[in-house]
């Protein structure tokens, strides 16, 4: 995990509003989307009478005064048009072509959850696209980001590989896909955080991860082009959140740039909305002492004939991943039913590939091979 920097001793945390302070969020206020707006900034958070006892989320509107933080006002917004037995929670706002967008989950029945894009009014959240990928997607999906580029809507998949995608004449087309090794710095995942921000001539964002079971972050950079410039190690860890429902979860839902200040909005501890303030400038020196370098992958091909060798091999992969600069693990396995096996390992930097044409070119063969296995007489012709 990348090292917490100097910059943490700077940054100013505020609560806004705390669980049970308006009506009806006993079960919490958190996770808010932000915009600058006329009134001041506006933020829209989930609000949830009490998780225990029902599962309704309420999208809460809510005006900051930019200075103080001090609630301005606040009202509960009227859904409109989407299924009865779903939840609209974790709500992340931009502006774009004279309208609030809120990028956010949509929860079904069984469990599946995906995001979607609503458009935000004074009084009412109403569906605006379903955020239909050019590609295969999994059951659960989360943490998807938005920021505009060059007047288009584009969509921040995926940190690694980088996948960004642009909404032209209301379809999404993937515009960049690329490997960048950025994960191999995590055991578990490495996932965006808010929506970006222009910041300098590029785009401001935020990453997350959950290391020990508490959430950290730092912030990360878009360049013109569209690649990532610079990503800074840990500013904010959950182990400093404020007790809530769930303990060590300080998570970034919105930024602001507003002036010389850097506006980082948070849910803490699934209970609470607060605000951590950076000095731009700052916080750009660090980015500038924090450039982004890809790492090339070590290939990987595991075809074990017994759960033994699997996890001989397994333990030798992530007994590599300690020693020297943290690289990428490209691991294919053409069982396929092995891959939840091999993923559950939690190996830091693993991902799952297939590398077909690439026979003769994996770095590594016959980990965890015993004599006699298909692996180790493939490994010995070779």
């Amino acid at each position: 995990m990348p090292a917490r920097r100097t910059l943490t001793r700077r940054i100013v945390r505020r609560r806004i509003v705390s669980r049970g302070e308006l009506p009806g969020s006993d079960g919490g206020v958190y996770n808010p989307g932000a915009v600058r707006g006329d009134e001041g900034i506006v933020l829209l958070a989930r609000r949830e009478i009490d998780y225990r006892f029902t599962s309704v989320v309420h999208p809460e509107r809510i005006v900051v005064d930019p200075r103080s933080f001090e609630i301005v006002s606040h009202r509960t917004l009227a859904r409109r048009g989407y299924p009865e037995d779903s939840r609209v929670e974790d709500f992340r706002l931009i502006r774009h072509d004279g309208l609030v967008l809120a990028v956010h989950t949509l929860v079904r029945p069984g469990g599946r959850i995906r995001p979607m894009i609503s458009v935000v009014g004074e009084r009412r959240l109403e569906p605006w696209d379903a955020l239909e990928l050019p590609f295969e997607t999994e059951r659960v999906e989360k943490n998807w980001v938005l920021f505009e580029h060059q007047g288009t809507l584009c969509c921040l998949y995926r940190l690694d590989p980088l996948t960004i995608l642009a909404r032209e004449r209301g379809r999404w087309r993937t515009v960049v896909r690329r490997d960048n090794g950025w994960s191999a710095d995590f055991r578990g995942m490495l996932s965006n955080s808010a929506n970006l921000v222009p910041f300098r001539d590029g785009y401001l964002g935020f990453w997350h991860s959950i290391v020990d079971g508490r959430y950290v972050q730092g912030a990360m950079t878009l360049t013109p082009e569209l690649a990532i410039g610079a990503a800074t190690g840990v500013l904010l860890d959950g182990r400093d959140a404020a007790p809530g429902h769930k303990p060590g979860v300080l998570y970034v839902s919105a930024l602001v740039a507003d002036g010389g200040r850097v506006l980082a909005f948070y849910g803490e501890g699934d209970a609470h909305c607060g605000v951590a303030v950076l000095d731009a400038g700052e916080l750009a020196a660090e980015l500038d002492r924090s450039p982004f370098a890809e790492r090339a992958p070590i290939t990987v091909r595991l075809e074990p004939a017994s759960m033994g060798e699997l996890y001989r091999a397994m333990v030798r992969l992530d007994r590599m991943t300690t020693r020297g600069t943290p690289r990428p693990l490209w691991v294919d396995v053409p069982d396929r039913s092995l891959h939840e096996a091999v993923r559950r390992f939690g190996v830091r930097g693993l991902a799952l590939r297939s590398l077909d044409g690439r026979e003769r070119d994996y770095d590594v063969e016959s980990l965890g091979a015993t004599r006699g296995s298909p692996a180790a007489r493939r490994a010995r012709r070779s």
